[in-house]
């Protein structure tokens, strides 16, 4: 006996030393932090030793990875940048590489896990909403900034990004787009999500929604969108959503139209004018004819059979924020609007607020972060006054051109003209308080109390008074705890906080739902 379990511990022994390496080919996903340096990437290692990154937030695709080698499940690679080469050093264990990296002498960790190609192709057929046991709406959209699957459970804020396993399986990280810790499981079969998480599994039904592709015309602009209707056969309540100021497409305001949806609303979500098959040019535009635009959709949507004329609403996020009271004031058709995140103050104004949040967020001083706000207002400044401070704003830049704060702002050249375009002059200068004191429709101001881009308590306060100095008989300022600009839960707005994210402000879509629900927009 002694002599054959020694024959057998022998062959192991031999056996393990001649053991092919852990496969590295194939496409992984993850993050690295080195100090503030947080990132996410996509690489890929090739079969012939090649490899390459993706930086989907920066839109950067196939950057070359050098310097590659695996000595067994050790790995090890480098990613050369504006800022040095980060060095990577990591151990391969089945499906998740790790270890550490380094950066110019500071040390920090990376984490990838393996996933398949990133193929939008794929998961887009499965987007919408799946109602889980207890009528728990979990919809699957895709950011705004780049085409990356995630998850949002309605009920708790819970949301990640979703990566392939294979074809029909997907799983999530504990973080938004960190899924080094693999904390739940999806597979698809059919109209069904199979959600497997801490041992436990439910399944979800996928909500039957239609889609409808619709264009509709503001003068000479076309906007090209897409109507979501719910279950049922209607006639249903409505929304149509307002855009942001980024020249995202129709895809970014997914979310909120499956949301609705869900509840029973008919969501029209279009492309701004200028972007994907919408004509015009939005960065020409002026607040009133963005805000014209929504007011077409609503005029679509009011000839409809299967819509409720008198329960037509807007909703925006942003610079949308400003645009759903608006088109409420200059349309009287709206029957109720929700804005989040807008500001009170001119957008010149709300730029100064921008920069000093976001300086002091990357660590500069406080010093540098007066600095520069400093410059920004006199920037700023130049623009509303149409360009009456030019001297005073050339003698900042040059003064500040080699300050660290100075890649964070505009500096001007010498050769800035004499006076900006109107059209900027007249975005910065916009005012959004008087034409709010025409509002007749019930709305509600949904702010985040960690907004680093708008001076939500300012803002509150301006968006209250206004109000209630008009008459107002229906409006509500919410500020959502711990909530950024995004209206997700964070500590600091900005930076890379979003990768290791995990929630939606938790009171922000149940209190909605109620809000809704009195006024009777939501039925069930």
């Amino acid at each position: 006996m002694k002599i054959i379990l020694g024959g057998i511990a022998a062959f192991a022994i031999a056996s393990a030393a001649h053991a092919a390496p852990p496969v590295l080919a194939g496409h992984w996903v993850g993050t690295y932090g080195v100090g503030n340096d947080v990132n996410f990437l996509r690489p890929h290692f090739g079969v012939d030793g090649k490899a390459t990154v993706d930086m989907p937030a920066f839109e950067k695709k196939g950057l070359p990875l050098d310097a590659v080698a695996q000595q067994g499940s050790q790995v090890r690679f480098a990613l050369p940048g504006p800022d040095g080469v980060l060095q990577f050093d990591g151990k391969l264990q089945g499906g998740l590489l790790s270890g550490k990296v380094s950066l110019n002498g500071k040390e920090g960790r990376f984490a990838f896990r393996r996933t398949l190609a990133d193929d939008p192709a794929r998961h887009q057929p499965l987007l919408g909403a799946y109602e889980f046991p207890g009528k728990r709406v979990v919809v699957l959209s895709e950011w705004g900034d780049f085409p990356q699957l995630f998850y949002s459970d309605m009920s708790t804020g819970r949301y990640a990004s979703m990566f392939a396993d294979s074809e029909k399986v997907y799983y999530a990280g504990a973080g938004n787009l960190n899924p080094e810790v693999r904390e739940a499981t999806m597979r698809f079969e059919g109209n069904k999500m199979i959600w497997r998480q801490a041992g436990k599994k439910e399944t979800g039904r996928r909500l039957q929604f239609r889609s409808e592709e619709v264009t509709f015309r503001n003068g000479d602009v076309t906007l090209s969108g897409t109507l979501v209707l719910p279950e049922g056969k209607g006639p249903f309540p409505a929304i149509v959503l307002t855009q942001m100021s980024s020249p995202a497409p129709r895809g970014a305001y997914a979310l909120q139209a499956y949301y609705f949806a869900a509840h029973g609303m008919a969501a029209l979500m279009y492309d701004k004018r200028g972007v994907g098959k919408s004509s015009g040019e939005f960065n020409k535009a002026t607040m009133e004819q963005l805000a014209d635009d929504a007011i077409a959709g609503i005029e679509l949507l009011g000839k409809r059979g299967d819509i409720k004329a008198n329960a037509i609403g807007t909703w925006g996020h942003s610079q949308g924020g400003w645009l759903a009271p608006l088109a409420a004031i200059r349309s009287q058709k709206v029957a109720f609007v929700i804005a989040q995140a807008a500001s009170a103050v001119p957008p010149a104004e709300q730029e100064v607020y921008r920069i000093e949040n976001s300086l002091r967020a990357q660590g500069f001083s406080e010093d540098e972060v007066k600095a520069g706000a400093a410059y920004q207002e006199k920037l700023m400044r130049w623009v509303t006054s149409r360009g009456a401070n030019r001297a005073e704003l050339l003698a900042a830049a040059r003064a500040g051109e080699s300050a660290r704060w100075a890649s964070q702002v505009e500096i001007v050249p010498d050769t800035l003209k004499e006076k900006p375009s109107e059209t900027s002059t007249a975005f910065y200068s916009y005012d959004p308080l008087p034409d709010l004191k025409k509002l007749n429709a019930p709305v509600v101001y949904i702010l985040g109390e960690k907004d680093a881009f708008v001076p939500v308590h300012k803002s509150a306060k301006l968006f209250q008074q206004t109000l209630d100095a008009s008459g107002h008989k229906d409006h509500q300022v919410w500020m959502l705890p711990r909530a950024a600009h995004g209206l997700w839960e964070t500590d600091l707005d900005g930076g890379s906080a979003y990768i290791n994210s995990t929630h939606w402000a938790r009171e922000h879509y149940p209190r909605m739902t109620q809000w809704l629900r009195e006024r009777g927009f939501i039925t069930h």
